[in-house]
């Protein structure tokens, strides 16, 4: 059951900035700041992001907004973040002093939207990262409460298109997360209903108007229509969207080489890959090796070539722990199976997708090893 809760919960990882347009619209000059800091973060300029956070604490003391933004730009300069890291627990400072001061505007004023949203933020991503790290309970309980959050929001979206995401987004989760898991239907009726359409319409409402939320909405039609909907050239438009908005961010390189290649497109992705390959963090460099591998796999046939990148992008990730990590690792290993069953290793394939299967994330990746297993 708390995995439903969770899923819940997951659908507010980034909505620190839902609440500008609708809480700070009299504010023109804070807006404006607000929107330079999202174009920041997005684009990896962390510098100047905390520069901006700095001008926003003057103007806001004691709002939730300001610890909200140090909280986001630790989880945009470290992503993916390790639960384990020294970073990770101030991220967590931060998002529980996000809850703490959003609670104390509430206890003014219950209805504040402004109070509400910071809430649900901080909640989800509290409700996330101590999932990740194994610390059950405290997840269920953090994801609870955000669920009462997420409600209010219902009915705002007419009002602020920011909520369009929110809304989208769980329409299209209250359906699919059940489907993917039926065990936890039963424990879905006390949900408000939703929509998978209407969902998709809506993240698609929130991308094209949205001032804020517009990234955060393109990230997940990207990751819906890849990983859950089978439909990677309708991602693609997104993805592509994301990466040429914001060229220094290597998580936006991520999704459009994902993307790219699950649509069949191998043109023009050397460059994407030899970015990632130089980049400081493993994880980054874990990716440019495994998508290195796949383009020498499935565009240049240079099958021992791309053995040895495979290989690579193991060895490096290797001690990496976090949900992205593993679902690349699941690549890998599915890329090792299918050489060792070109080239008649049939034992060693169906290790290797074994070894896929036990760190995939997604329906794609299971249904190969699966099939193959079978």
């Amino acid at each position: 059951m708390y995995r439903y809760f969770l899923a819940i919960a997951f659908l507010m990882t980034a909505q620190f900035v839902v609440v500008a347009q609708s809480g700070f619209q009299d504010e023109p000059r804070l807006e404006a700041l607000l929107a330079q800091g999202v174009d920041y973060v997005y684009n990896a300029d962390i510098k100047n992001f905390n520069r901006v956070a700095e001008q926003v604490n003057r103007m806001k003391p004691n709002h939730p907004v300001y610890p909200m933004l140090k909280a986001m730009s630790i989880r945009a300069a470290y992503y993916p973040i390790e639960v384990e890291s020294r970073e990770f627990e101030q991220m967590r400072t931060y998002l529980e002093e996000v809850v703490q001061r959003a609670e104390a505007m509430l206890d003014e004023d219950e209805n504040e939207p402004v109070a509400n949203y910071f809430a649900l933020a901080s909640l989800g991503l509290l409700a996330l990262y101590e999932n990740e790290a194994g610390n059950t309970f405290r997840a269920v309980g953090y994801a609870k409460e955000a669920y009462s959050y997420l409600r209010v929001g219902f009915d705002l979206k007419d009002e602020y298109d920011e909520f369009y995401f929110s809304t989208g987004l769980y329409n299209y989760y209250r359906v699919k997360y059940p489907e993917l898991y039926p065990i936890y239907k039963p424990f879905t009726w006390f949900f408000r209903d939703g929509s998978l359409e209407k969902g998709l319409k809506q993240l698609d409402i929130a991308y094209r108007r949205s001032i804020f939320m517009g990234p955060e909405s393109a990230s997940y039609l990207t990751h819906i229509y890849l990983h859950y909907e089978n439909l990677p050239l309708k991602a693609l438009p997104y993805a592509r969207k994301m990466v040429t908005k914001y060229p220094n961010n290597p998580a936006f390189a991520v999704g459009f080489l994902e993307t790219s290649v699950a649509a069949g497109l191998y043109a023009d992705l050397d460059t994407y890959v030899a970015q990632l390959k130089q980049n400081p963090k493993k994880y980054f460099q874990m990716v440019g090796y495994l998508y290195e591998a796949m383009l020498l796999e499935k565009k240049n046939g240079s099958l021992q070539r791309a053995e040895l990148a495979y290989q690579k992008s193991l060895e490096i990730g290797s001690g990496l722990k976090s949900e992205e990590a593993k679902h690349f690792r699941s690549y890998a290993y599915a890329g090792l199976a299918r050489l060792a069953d070109q080239q008649r290793q049939y034992s060693k394939a169906r290790d290797y997708y074994q070894s896929a299967l036990s760190q995939a994330q997604y329906p794609a990746t299971k249904a190969e090893a699966k099939a193959y297993l079978d």
